[in-house]
């Protein structure tokens, strides 16, 4: 049989407001809480800075990624662009420099053929003065010069031209003419031309 009276045991019991108090054995004593100095108030680091951090420095590495992207690209379309320019300047060049070759060839064929036209108006009046001279009989009707061997006036890269011409001075029907046959050659480069009686 236990006596209900008999105290309790000293020590720590738990406070009814929360916490614990002391008991020695006789009365409660004002002691701290044994929990209280070995629970000393620790210093945490909060979680949600630690991700706001850690989102700003992915934010930040992914901007500058998308920052030197976008830079990167414009760099990339901006020497493509220069490429470009600088190919249509080229092709503008070369475009005014082959207009400029063709209308610089077609002078020089245009006076090419004022220069053959002159070259059977001065053998026409040589063939003039050779029937006054009785040499043949006229009268002179026309007077036309071809380059020998087929060659063509136009050919630019020639710069002498070999001519055999025709001095008609008898219509024998059926387009065909009678007559003599004449000579010239014609230095381009010179523009002077030397020309003759007979074939060259």
């Amino acid at each position: 049989m236990t006596d209900d009276k008999t105290p309790a045991p000293a020590g720590w019991y738990p406070n009814p407001d929360g916490g614990q108090r002391f008991w020695n054995g006789s009365e409660w004593l004002d002691l701290p809480a044994p929990d209280a100095s070995s629970n000393k108030p620790k210093r945490r680091i909060p979680k949600k800075p630690i991700i706001i951090g850690l989102v700003v420095l992915a934010v930040g590495a992914a901007g500058g990624t998308v920052a030197w992207k976008v830079n990167h690209d414009a760099q990339v379309a901006a020497q493509v662009a220069a490429a470009e320019e600088a190919a249509n300047r080229e092709a503008e060049r070369v475009a005014a420099e082959k207009a400029e070759q063709e209308k610089r060839a077609a002078a020089e064929r245009l006076s090419r053929q004022l220069s053959v036209a002159q070259i059977e108006s001065s053998i026409e009046t040589m063939a003039n003065e050779h029937v006054n001279n009785g040499m043949y009989d006229g009268p002179v009707l026309n007077v036309s010069c071809s380059p020998t061997n087929g060659g063509s006036t136009d050919n630019l890269t020639e710069t002498t031209t070999v001519f055999e011409c025709f001095v008609a001075t008898e219509d024998i029907g059926d387009g065909r003419m009678r007559g003599y046959k004449y000579h010239a050659t014609m230095n381009w480069s010179t523009e002077e031309f030397t020309y003759g009686f007979g074939a060259p």
